[in-house]
């Protein structure tokens, strides 16, 4: 049996998400774990966590930690033959030949995989799986605007990561069987996009796909809507940026593919003429990059030493507030004991055995009196 592998390639918040879920509902197996939705993606990321944790091992290998992806411009070269990279490899081999003998066809998606496609061209071609490949397009400014508010990222900065990441690796895309499916067309008109994606990828059609993308593919989706020309009225966006644009979009309507594909690769060339000034922008960026978080992490520090020195002090005043009411209500209890004891001395004083005590004691000082006044004298007479 041979087994289809479907690599969904394109920016991060180009809808890779909605287009992999597209890929699901014409029959594609999309892996049994996936990521749980999240607030910046409600519908689902349709992404399997075992390919997921590679990329981000590869990612960690290759210098772009955690999420900071958003700092290279240029992806960084994966080198093959590094015993990191070369481990890693063999364990994604792995798990493609689980899903290889499980499906005919299958498919996986992380927008990281554009930027590391020679290490996933590699472990699909060694584990015998034939590759097919969807890009993903959106608008570059709706996905500026989208970045922009999920990750704080600058409009100029994303719209050079948008480029980097079609036209870093074009040429193995190219080199491949590939769709270009723009994401506002899906959401438009998922039918027609549903058979381009049977019809070019060779995936047998299910009839019930359309109606399931219809409720999936909910209006909400979309938040911004922009057009050609409003990249072409900014004089601020590179004109590479709208050129890859105007090739992608010749690619996703089908027209004169050939020549959009010859002047992508055209394009990539011009990229790479550009990678040193990149690479320094990206240098730039990193360094910037660090300052920001030391500056927020002091920020942080001190806040929390602010809040710490507050809570200390509103420990103080309540402890001081505590003494105080414990010393006014220890001054009570000794005032009420003075006034009981002061009490209980005027009824000793006014009692009648008080009295009979007191002449009790005189008529004790006067025996006493009399008695030494006798000795007294036995003593006199004694001489």
């Amino acid at each position: 049996m041979e087994s289809h592998a479907v690599l969904i390639l394109g920016m991060h918040r180009c809808g890779t998400s909605a287009l992999t879920r597209c890929l699901g509902f014409l029959g594609a197996d999309l892996g049994s774990e996936l990521v749980e939705p999240a607030g910046d993606n409600p519908t689902g990321f349709w992404e399997d966590v075992r390919f997921l944790a590679i990329n981000q091992r590869l990612t960690d290998l290759l210098g772009e930690e955690g999420d900071r992806w958003w700092e290279h411009a240029v992806p960084p070269e994966i080198p093959l033959s590094s015993p990191g990279v070369r481990s890693l490899l063999s364990e994604a081999v792995e798990e493609i030949r689980g899903r290889v003998a499980a499906s005919a066809w299958w498919a996986f998606k992380d927008p990281r995989t554009l930027r590391a496609l020679p290490f996933w061209e590699e472990a699909l071609v060694r584990a015998g799986a034939r590759i097919l490949e969807v890009v993903a397009v959106r608008h570059p400014l709706a996905c500026a605007q989208s970045l922009l508010r999920r990750n704080d990222i600058p409009e100029e900065r994303s719209l050079l990561l948008w480029a980097g990441q079609y036209l870093a690796h074009w040429p193995r895309v190219a080199a491949r069987p590939f769709v270009a499916v723009d994401y506002d067309r899906v959401l438009e008109e998922p039918e027609r996009e549903l058979r381009r994606l049977s019809d070019r990828l060779g995936l047998p059609w299910r009839e019930a796909a359309p109606e399931e993308a219809r409720k999936f593919l909910r209006a909400d989706l979309r938040h911004t809507r922009f057009a050609t020309e409003d990249l072409k009225h900014r004089l601020d966006i590179a004109p590479l940026v709208v050129e890859t644009f105007e090739a992608l979009e010749d690619l996703c309507a089908d027209r004169e593919p050939k020549a959009a594909s010859s002047r992508m690769r055209s394009l990539h060339a011009e990229f790479r003429r550009s990678v040193p000034l990149l690479r320094l922008l990206d240098a730039e960026t990193m360094r910037a990059a660090r300052w920001k978080r030391d500056l927020l992490a002091e920020r942080r520090s001190a806040s929390e030493r602010e809040e710490a020195g507050k809570r200390q002090a509103e420990e103080w005043l309540r402890t001081e507030s505590a003494l105080k009411a414990e010393r006014e209500e220890s001054r009570a209890i000794l005032a009420v004991q003075e006034r009981e004891l002061a009490a209980w001395r005027t009824r000793i004083e006014t009692s009648r055995t008080w009295k009979f005590l007191l002449r009790l004691r005189a008529l004790e000082r006067s025996f006493r009196g009399l008695r030494k006044r006798r000795l007294g004298r036995r003593a006199d007479e004694s001489e």
